[in-house]
């Protein structure tokens, strides 16, 4: 199984447009291509163990012994506020469900231990936020030496911003529960209102588009949360589908 850094990686190497021109790697288009891998594999993943061999981080130009690292937004804060991961055993890891406004990284990781990895979890586990470009929560066997061991800082919770986008979902799962077909402009009205009802400033909706400006289809739904650039990409739902929420 990939981590998101080599699912970047694969997705910036290569062309999912064999037959047509090339996707810009930094388009909407990529962006939303990789988005929806790694939602469909944090829903599959959910208390299912995945063995990934280590990644050795490397940081050109610095000598041994000396920290040059950038995790999350530098203060302690990770930069996917949903994004959780076990760091477990023989170098494996698990990606588990995590909603900020009512999980705590290190409870999670415990309870869930026993499950994904087969054997109870150790006495001392640490939530560090990672110096991977999406700045993701991980949970560490050890204490808070084991951030700084793998290029990381201490976790120190969510922003307030963070908790309100946490509790913005949660409002907007609730609107449309049951729901299977949502109108864009129905949807973006309400994701105006929610947005404004828990103070999130400066966040905007978006839809993906290609370079050929592809059409709004009849449902939309959420791809992902871009909590950097404060965006929610909104994409195509088929619909009679159930709505997945990232």
């Amino acid at each position: 199984m990939l981590s998101d850094d080599e699912l970047d990686h694969m997705l910036r190497a290569g062309d999912p447009d064999p037959a047509g021109s090339a996707t810009d790697p930094d388009s909407p288009t990529a962006a939303r291509i990789l988005a929806r891998v790694r939602r469909s594999a944090r829903q599959r993943r959910r208390r299912i163990l995945v063995l990934a061999p280590a990644v050795a981080l490397t940081v050109a130009g610095v000598t041994a012994g000396t920290y040059a690292w950038v995790a999350g937004d530098g203060k302690g804060h990770t930069l996917d506020s949903t994004g959780l991961t076990c760091d477990g055993p023989d170098r494996g890891d698990a990606v588990v469900g995590f909603d900020p406004g009512t999980d705590d990284p290190v409870r999670e990781c415990r309870q869930q231990w026993p499950e994904l990895f087969g054997r109870p979890a150790p006495g001392t586990l640490t939530a560090c936020v990672d110096s991977s470009r999406q700045g993701s929560i991980v949970v560490y066997a050890g204490g808070r030496d084991q951030c700084a061991r793998h290029r990381a800082d201490p976790y120190l919770g969510p922003t307030r911003e963070q908790l309100g986008l946490a509790h913005f979902r949660t409002d907007l799962k609730a609107h449309f529960a049951e729901r299977t077909c949502v109108p864009y402009a129905e949807f973006r009205t309400v994701v105006g209102q929610l947005l404004a009802k828990h103070d999130l400033t400066g966040w905007k909706s978006g839809h993906f588009q290609t370079a050929d400006k592809e059409p709004e289809g009849a449902c939309a739904e959420i791809s992902y949360y871009d909590e950097p650039a404060k965006t929610i990409w909104l994409g195509d739902h088929n619909a009679g589908d159930p709505i997945t929420w990232p």
